[in-house]
């Protein structure tokens, strides 16, 4: 008996090594094989990015006129520096490609003139009136026209950078106006409070962190007050100047109410109302405009890869609360907007 057990227990004793290296040859296979995939895997998704981005670039290649062209710009959705969507994809206005598109028109003389197409409820007070000086700077610089086409939706901020046309056409579905300056915030001290969180702020004056998650004073409504007043006045005065109504008119139109077209037409805020297939006849039609090609002005879209890699942590859940937080903050850090905010 005790042989056998000395035997069977050397038996296990030897059989050890033997386990740890079949365990360190799967451990190693496992990592080459894993190693593997990944390169595959990268090599594929750049191979799709880089065939995404050469046939885009050959697609944009192609487009491009010979000759003379009118471009037409599109103002889409909120009016500001980047808009992404659930997944973190940009979409809708790309604010700095069409400054930069702007830029280029400026410097190409085959271009004879420009097309707005809007369909947004406005945005930021800064990139609006960015954008607004970039299309007057286009007109000094070119003597160039530029006519306006409102769809859905012109209001705000989207009539505030249409000022700079020379013509506006509008659908008779539009909904338009909401001339004005909003400062949005939101108070969150209550949720704060149910979920635990305080703010602590070292500041240097009692007005120093104003607009914050907790909300405002009195005397620091009155300052946001005064912050809109400044931005409506420059407002109304571009409105009053570029459509011919006067300051006081224009004042009393403009008390942040949407209009029709009909509305706005008698208002003298815009000129026409017809469909966008008759703007386009009647924009083929101008003399201006005679033999040339109409084109519309995009930006490039990202690689597939590039997207991969800048939107890979927005994957991670988050939880209701945080995601609230998120909005409020965001909205805090942008009060300032030519924007309607209804429906």
């Amino acid at each position: 008996m005790e042989n056998n057990q000395f035997t069977h227990e050397e038996n296990k004793t030897l059989n050890k090594p033997q386990d740890k290296k079949r365990n360190n040859g799967c451990l190693i296979a496992t990592v080459i094989v894993g190693a593997i995939l990944i390169c595959i895997t990268i090599l594929t998704v750049s191979a799709i990015g880089a065939i995404t981005k050469f046939f885009s670039s050959a697609e944009v290649e192609e487009l491009m006129p010979t000759g003379n062209y009118v471009e037409t710009l599109f103002i889409e959705g909120t009016i500001s520096e980047s808009n992404t969507n659930a997944y973190g994809m940009a979409v809708g206005y790309d604010h700095n490609w069409t400054l930069d598109e702007i830029d280029k028109l400026i410097e190409d003389e085959n271009n004879k003139g420009i097309l707005l197409y809007f369909n947004s409820g406005g945005g930021g007070t800064y990139e609006s009136d960015e954008m607004y000086l970039a299309l007057k700077k286009y007109k000094k610089e070119t003597g160039r026209p530029i006519y306006a086409y409102y769809a859905q939706t012109a209001a705000s901020g989207a009539v505030y950078i249409s000022m700079a046309a020379d013509e506006i056409y509008s659908n008779r579905m539009t909904m338009t106006g909401s001339i004005g300056v909003m400062i949005q915030s939101y108070d969150a001290s209550e949720l704060m409070d149910k979920i635990g969180i305080k703010e602590t702020n070292v500041i240097s004056g009692r007005n120093k962190d104003m607009g914050n998650e907790t909300g405002l004073n009195e005397e620091q409504r009155a300052i946001m007050q005064s912050l809109v007043d400044e931005s409506y006045e420059i407002f109304v005065g571009i409105v009053s100047e570029e459509r011919g109504i006067p300051l006081d008119k224009t004042k009393e139109l403009a008390d942040g109410r949407l209009y029709s077209p009909l509305q706005a037409k008698e208002l003298g805020l815009i000129d026409h109302i017809c469909s966008y297939d008759e703007f386009m006849e009647e924009m083929k039609a101008k003399e201006e405009f005679k033999n040339c090609e109409f084109i519309e002005g995009y930006p490039s879209s990202e690689s597939v890869w590039s997207f991969i890699l800048s939107k890979a942590n927005s994957l991670a859940p988050k939880s209701f609360e945080k995601e609230l937080l998120e909005k409020v903050e965001h909205t805090n850090l942008n009060p300032v907007q030519f924007k309607y905010s209804g429906f």
